[in-house]
């Protein structure tokens, strides 16, 4: 992508590349309840890299105590 106003973005294919995943699975993420915050922009979709760590942040799950061994 080049840089300039889009430059806090990824389009698909970089987030994908990125997150080593499919394209598709991208989409899955948009389309939840709670889903991945997307840009919709001369028919390509962004999405902020901010809004994506915000995302990945929400998604983690802490360590259970009682399985620790």
């Amino acid at each position: 992508m080049n840089p300039g106003l889009l430059a806090d973005y990824f389009d698909r294919s970089s987030l994908a590349r990125e997150l080593n995943c499919s394209e598709r699975t991208i989409a899955r993420y948009e389309n939840q309840a709670d889903g991945l915050p997307s840009l919709m922009l001369a028919g390509k979709r962004y999405y902020r890299k901010a809004a994506v760590l915000e995302f990945l942040q929400q998604r983690e799950r802490k360590r259970n105590p009682r399985r620790a061994a």
